[in-house]
């Protein structure tokens, strides 16, 4: 007679930071196509398909929840960004790479996910401080970026630190075009973002105009 240990027919059960990383996975790809404010505890939870009380076991809070999805989101982006365009060796090609994927329309889910972010913030302290650890995080990344290309002779930068920040503040202002992109035309904005990155950088007016075109 053959008898079937009863451990052999249950699921197993998944660990801690397993099922902490399945929540949170969920809850981004909700923000990202219903935005920060259609988190709850209870809508994570159904597409989870668990009770509300386990997401409240691991975020007590709403804002928990919000604060951790959108850095896990953000997250995700830079490094899917960085990824790319540490493919490539030449710092100009990379500076070029850059600008085109933060300018294209292929990134309105994630601009309209920080859109939301900044205008939360006002109010969650978690949120507001996920919203300043990441804005750090690619400050640093494109600081390095310029380091690379001053290294190599390829740009030139007083302060890299600042002309990262203005970049980034650039590029940050057209994150609006991802909410009305259908109704106006931000051309003349983006040129004057590529301006701008051009005159920071030391490069030759209309320098990044054709390969940041999207």
């Amino acid at each position: 007679m053959c008898v079937t240990s009863s451990t052999h027919s249950r699921p197993r059960r998944k660990t801690a930071p397993a099922r902490r990383a399945e929540i949170v996975s969920a809850a981004s790809d909700i923000a990202l196509t219903e935005g920060l404010g259609s988190l709850t505890l209870r809508r994570v939870a159904a597409t989870v398909d668990v009770f509300p009380g386990l997401i409240h076991h691991y975020f007590p809070s709403v804002d928990d929840l919000v604060a951790n999805t959108f850095g896990h989101a953000a997250a995700a982006e830079l490094k899917a960004i960085s990824d790319q365009v540490g493919l490539l060796m030449d710092p100009l090609a990379r500076l070029r790479a850059l600008v085109s994927l933060l300018l294209s329309q292929d990134r309105d889910a994630v601009s309209l996910l920080w859109l939301d972010a900044w205008q939360g913030s006002r109010h969650r302290a978690a949120l507001r401080a996920a919203v300043i650890g990441q804005m750090r995080a690619w400050q640093d990344y494109v600081a390095g970026l310029i380091a690379d290309g001053v290294a190599a002779g390829a740009f030139k930068a007083q302060d890299i630190s600042s002309s990262a920040v203005r970049i980034l503040a650039a590029i940050d202002g057209l994150s609006i075009q991802a909410a009305v992109r259908a109704s106006l035309d931000y051309a003349t904005v983006r040129e004057m973002v590529l301006s701008t990155i051009e005159r920071e950088l030391g490069l030759p007016s209309g320098h990044l105009a054709v390969d940041a075109a999207t």
